[in-house]
């Protein structure tokens, strides 16, 4: 197997940079540094497999294979055909250009980076087989990243193809789902212990609780994938993909824990119990329907995350009425209960009525979000603040 460290670049969605870098830490990755959506480290190719396969959170993994600056259009050309293209991937292969610019005076227009970029690749191709690769956006096999700051570009491979939040489980379905690594991410974020009671009581299409149930599986969330971008590249090891792949299902495991999927809305039901069933879940996660505001939770406590109706999904009337009664609603059943919400309507959570254990900005595709996480339990914030408060030794 290849050795070499390469500089790598994770993808992730806004707010989710603390969970990816301590995601890719416990993947043995060094020299891990947040950055704004996105997580920079370093690693071989068996660091690239595994990000791949078990990151929850992660839209995808680059791999850096060029660097430089420029003046003009010319020495910018130049630069993209002298990479060594036809060491990395073969003619045979369909390429696509992903270009993004910030400041650029030469690329006010994406669409002439990616086009300047493509002409590079293909010419170098050209001069040194006699044959240019195809381009094609959606079916593409090698999709190259260019990221243009000012005078200094970066080029990357993107070695998942695919987006990673495409796991293989999920149909299409309802109205703006929660993407499955954003559904991750929350379910990380609330802090479940992956043993306690779980309930989704709003779940849509059931991202959230499939979500859980691989966390507590111990599930590779890339293991349902038959292709990566790697699996197109000429100097990457091809055996790695299938031994860290049987070795991530090995480390499988029972769910423990008690997970439920549930909300007023039969066909999104429909669709949430085909996507448990896709996953292997139908027995540990269960799905019913239930009116949340009127659904008696198991006892013992747990967690509870959810995704409420809001904006672009469905229109409410009142929005601060329907907050306030999801705030009545965990006063009155869910003491013993960690809840997380996540909602586009900032105003609209400040009547749930509680105080906040914890807040965290999210986007949830170009929509602005908050996820908020409250403890619930009996009587005021004040009385559960000095119930659990340390008590000083008393002075002999």
């Amino acid at each position: 197997m290849e050795r070499s460290e390469y500089q790598l670049t994770a993808k992730c969605f806004s707010g989710l940079e603390g969970v990816l870098a301590s995601e890719l830490t416990e993947l043995g990755a060094a020299e891990v540094v947040p950055m704004r959506r996105a997580v920079r480290f370093q690693g071989n190719q068996e660091t690239i497999v595994k990000a791949n396969l078990w990151s929850r959170t992660a839209l995808s993994i680059l791999r850096e294979v060029h660097s430089f600056h420029f003046s003009g259009k010319e020495e910018f050309y130049e630069q993209m055909r002298v990479v060594e293209w036809d060491r990395l991937f073969g003619a045979e292969r369909v390429i696509s250009v992903v270009p993004v610019a910030h400041r650029s005076e030469l690329f006010q227009n994406t669409m002439f980076l990616g086009q300047l970029t493509k002409d590079g690749i293909v010419d170098h191709f050209r001069d040194k087989t006699g044959v240019r690769p195809s381009v094609h956006t959606r079916d593409a096999e090698v999709r190259i990243h260019v990221f243009v700051n000012n005078d200094h570009c970066v080029v990357s491979l993107d070695s998942s193809g695919d987006p990673l939040f495409k796991r293989g489980y999920r149909r299409d379905g309802l109205t703006a789902p929660l993407n499955e690594s954003l559904s991750a991410g929350l379910v990380l974020l609330s802090g479940w212990d992956r043993r306690s009671n779980f309930i989704d009581p709003m779940c849509g299409s059931g991202t959230i609780a499939v979500e859980a149930a691989m966390l507590a599986a111990n599930m590779a969330p890339g293991s349902m994938r038959k292709t990566f971008g790697f699996h197109f590249w000429k100097d990457f090891d091809q055996d790695l993909h299938p031994r860290l792949l049987e070795e991530a299902r090995q480390q499988q495991q029972p769910v423990k824990a008690s997970i439920l999927a549930s909300d007023v809305n039969v066909k999104g039901l429909d669709t949430a119990r085909q996507n448990v069933m896709n996953a292997g879940f139908l027995g540990p996660v269960t799905v019913q329907r239930n009116d949340f505001f009127a659904f008696t939770p198991p006892p013992g406590g747990g967690w509870l995350v959810m995704n409420p109706p809001y904006g672009h999904r469905i229109r409410q009337d009142n929005v601060a009425e329907f907050y306030k009664r999801i705030g009545d609603t965990f006063k009155q059943h869910y003491q013993g209960f960690h809840a997380g919400i996540i909602s586009q309507e900032l105003n609209g959570v400040r009547n749930v009525g509680l105080k906040p254990k914890a807040r965290h900005k999210v986007f949830n595709g170009p929509l602005e979000c908050l996820f908020v996480v409250y403890e619930l339990f009996a009587g005021t914030h004040k009385e559960h603040v000095t119930s659990t408060r340390p008590k000083r030794p008393r002075l002999p």
